[in-house]
């Protein structure tokens, strides 16, 4: 299942995590918030969040 995960600041500036479809419905979220980004990434990888860096180098496609 495809989905997206949202770290977000609440009103209280605190981190807050979001599990999204595709659709952009909420799928999950945490229970609390946190005063720590990496608390929250913690609590959101115990629910299956994985971390994928972004590529260091542009995408340039191969010419045949």
């Amino acid at each position: 299942m495809n989905t997206i995960w949202r770290f977000y600041l609440d009103e209280k500036r605190q981190w807050r995590w979001q599990q999204l479809s595709v659709s952009r419905a909420v799928i999950s979220e945490s229970a609390g918030a946190f005063k720590a980004y990496e608390a929250c990434l913690a609590s959101a990888q115990e629910e299956g969040y994985i971390f994928v860096p972004s590529k260091t180098k542009p995408y340039t496609p191969k010419s045949r």
